[in-house]
Order: structure tokens, then C-alpha cells, then sequence
């Protein structure tokens, strides 16, 4: 829940939302087209079925990718043509035709993954993968991850996998999950509180904020063993941790004396230094993917902006300055952009801005809506918003597309991490 102490009460009382206030960003995109055949081996249908029902989920969720009917081929959706006819294809508006066969070689289960353009009559991807029967929708998401970078040329993050925090009384837990909500598991139980997740680069520790009684505390939490560590204790706030991209360094809020900065924790030397001094309010630190950078939220102006300042010193530089305050701010994986969550006539908005501070786009309103976070490939954006007294995950595109829930309503869920890969 990145947002400043002072504006919580306000914001739990600014409950109106309109979109009106937004001019909600949508691009003219077209979806692709994909035709999907997924061939399996005669003694194992169900996994024939399932590979398919993942990987379209997946490609269409993306919002990049629009399945086509199987019932419009022209050939049966259960088995590979022996030789591609782009005719046909075309004939059913097919951007994209995917192609895998599974079989099991040697009992190694494989997957073999054809992409190809029907309408300039060319192969864009041939390829073998291998996983194994426990691993089926791991190795789904990876055939989707395949036809995904085939058609597009980025990366796909089917793979990737997400983190959040739900609450139960007066006690929060951690939730790992698969980034389109499947193989949920709880793998920290009964924090006091708990706020701000945030990954490790090599996936296997979580920088959080935490308290312990009344005093709060910033800890790594090991995923692999669920160990704990304290390394910022200080009297007053610490808050809003996050990993450099290197994982050599944590910047996060400290509370020095009567002021609120921005410190940085070096991970080897296990050492503090302030990164921004002053009486102004400046927390939730964010990196820059090449490290240079630290955009953050400051009140330096008289009320809550985002600025980005040099990790090698020099001023802060005004980076939003539309709507009543802005922040959160989340750094693209890609650089190019920076998500924050803006505020403007009592309605709030899910946000991105070029770093020099223009083109701010909106692209998503909610009630309560909070902590932004980008998938891997900086693609989409999730989030938490409340809907009937219940917080909820959602993603949408950054380049403008329509909102989706990830989680259910049974389920409270805020403060969403997503895994750098």
C-alpha cells in the first residue's frame, strides 16, 4: 500500500469514482488472430486439452491476441497438417498460426512449437521444448511465452509469477501465485502487518515492510526457507522497500529525526546512506532498469508529485504535475515509462508518464486503487482496487486496453509484486 501516512485518512473517505474524470487512454491496436493447434498423444487427451485452454488464456489475456474459434478451421484442431496451407489460414483471418505436438521421447515429455505468418507465407519460429507431467502448465506458459515473442518480437512473462498480500483479522499473510492467478500458496503466515513486497532480481528473497508490535521493520523473507531478516529498525517509518536492479542495494523510507527521506541500504555492507535530504516528505523509491535512477514521491511542491533524481547525485526533477497528487510510482522494466496512481476531483486512476514528465496516459479507474506493478517485459500493469468492500488484482495493458480481475472477490488481495522474470 504505497501511499503517504498523512493521506490515508483522506484517502479512505474519498470513495467516488467516475472515469469521467479520466481520459481513459486506449490505443488502436488490433488484436492478432492466432490459430492455435495443439496435438497430443492418443493415451493422454487431457493433456492435449489443457495446454490448449492455458496457452489461449494466456495469449488472450494479454489482450495482444485474440484466439479464433476452432470451430472456423478448416482442418482439425486435435492434429498437425502435414504441410502449412497459408490459404486456408488466410481464409479464416488467421494474423498467427501456432502449431504443437506433444509427444514424450525417452520419457522426457516435449512440446514442439511451430509459429507462422499465413499471410506473408512464412515460418517465424520452430522450436523444441521439454518438461514433464507434474510440470504440464509450466510448460504451457512456455510454448505461450514462445508464440508470444514469434508474433511480436518482446518477450513474452507467462512464465513469471506473482506476489501479494491478503488479510485475515488482524494478520496478513504472503501469497505466491502463477501470474494469471493458477497454484496459489500461502508462503508467509501471520505478519502483524504487512505492506510493500517487493522481489529480489534472482527471484529467491522478498523485500518487505512489516511491524513488529507497533514498531515498524523492513526484513528480507527468504522464499526458499521462509527465514526472516530484519535490516532497517529504525525508530519512526521504515517503508516501501526496493531492490536495485542489481540486488546490491535496497532504497527505501527511512525517518531521520523529523524528517522523511529516501535512504539507500547497501545488501553486502549492510550500511544506510541518505539518498534525499531536506524537510520535505520524499518516500516510495523506485529504480531506473539500469540503476541510474530513482524516481520517488514528494511533497517538495506543496503537495504529492513524483520526481526522479540521479543516483550519482544533482537536483530532483519534477516528473507528474496533472491531478491533485500522484503516487506509487512503479519504473518500466523497459525504461520508458513510469506507472503511478493519480488522483484528480476525488477520482483515482492507474497511470503511466514518460520519465521527463509527458504523454501521461490513464489507463484504469477503480476505487482504492493502489500499488501498480509491470510485468517483465513492461507490457501490462497490475494492481488493487476495492470493489464491494473487497480488495481485488487487476491487469491492463500499458498501452491502453480494458481492465481484467485476476483474483476473486472471495479473496483479498492488495499489494501486488510481480516477479522481474
Amino acid at each position: 500500500m504505497r501511499v503517504f501516512a498523512f493521506l490515508l485518512l483522506f484517502l479512505a473517505t474519498a470513495s467516488h469514482v467516475s472515469a469521467a474524470d479520466f481520459d481513459i487512454y486506449q490505443s488502436d491496436y488490433r488484436p492478432l488472430q492466432v490459430a492455435l493447434l495443439v496435438e497430443g498423444e492418443a493415451d493422454a487427451p487431457g493433456d492435449r486439452t489443457m495446454v490448449r485452454q492455458v496457452v489461449s488464456h494466456d495469449l488472450a489475456s494479454s489482450q495482444s491476441f485474440k484466439p479464433i474459434d476452432p470451430m472456423a478451421f478448416l482442418v482439425s484442431p486435435d492434429s498437425a497438417p502435414a504441410s502449412v496451407d497459408y490459404g486456408d489460414w488466410r481464409l479464416i483471418g488467421a494474423d498467427i498460426l501456432a502449431i504443437c505436438k506433444l509427444r514424450t521421447v525417452n520419457g522426457v515429455l516435449q512440446a514442439d512449437v511451430h509459429v507462422y505468418d499465413p499471410f506473408r507465407g512464412k515460418q517465424l519460429l520452430s522450436l523444441v521444448l521439454e518438461g514433464s507431467k507434474p510440470g504440464l502448465r509450466v510448460l504451457a506458459h512456455r510454448v505461450a511465452d514462445q508464440i508470444y515473442q514469434a508474433a511480436l518480437g518482446i518477450p513474452g512473462y507467462f512464465t513469471s509469477h506473482v506476489l501479494y498480500v491478503t488479510k485475515h483479522g488482524d494478520l496478513s499473510d504472503l501469497v505466491y501465485m502463477d501470474q494469471d492467478g493458477a497454484n496459489r500458496q500461502v508462503v508467509g503466515k501471520n505478519f502483524t502487518l504487512l505492506l510493500s513486497p517487493d522481489w529480489s532480481p534472482d527471484g529467491n528473497e522478498v523485500a518487505l515492510n512489516t511491524y513488529v508490535g507497533n514498531h515498524p521493520r523492513l526484513e528480507f523473507f527468504n522464499l526458499r526457507t521462509g527465514s526472516r531478516k530484519a535490516f532497517g529498525e529504525f525508530k519512526g517509518l521504515n517503508s516501501t522497500p526496493e531492490f536495485s536492479p542489481d540486488g546490491r542495494y535496497v532504497a527505501a523510507t527511512l525517518s531521520d529525526k523529523n524528517d522523511i527521506n529516501i535512504h539507500i541500504y547497501d545488501v553486502k555492507k549492510g550500511t544506510w546512506r541518505a539518498f534525499t535530504h531536506g524537510h520535505a516528505i520524499d518516500t516510495t523509491p523506485t529504480w531506473s532498469p539500469d540503476g541510474k535512477w530513482i524516481a520517488f514521491v514528494s511533497n517538495r511542491s506543496g503537495k504529492p508529485q513524483i520526481y526522479r533524481k540521479p543516483l550519482s547525485g544533482g537536483r530532483a526533477q519534477l516528473v507528474s504535475t496533472s491531478g491533485t497528487y500522484n503516487t506509487s510510482p512503479a519504473w518500466s522494466p523497459t525504461g520508458d515509462r513510469i506507472a503511478m496512481i493519480s488522483l484528480k476531483n476525488w477520482s483515482f486512476a492507474v497511470a503511466t508518464v514518460k520519465p521527463d514528465g509527458t504523454d501521461i496516459r490513464y489507463l484504469a479507474t477503480g476505487k482504492r486503487v493502489e500499488s501498480p506493478s509491470w510485468s517483465s517485459n513492461g507490457q501490462m500493469l497490475l494492481y488493487s482496487a476495492e470493489e464491494h468492500g473487497i480488495r481485488r488484482l487487476y491487469r491492463v495493458p500499458s498501452w491502453g486496453g480494458t481492465p481484467e480481475a485476476v483474483t476473486s472477490p472471495a479473496i483479498d488481495a492488495s499489494d501486488p509484486a510481480w516477479s522481474r522474470h
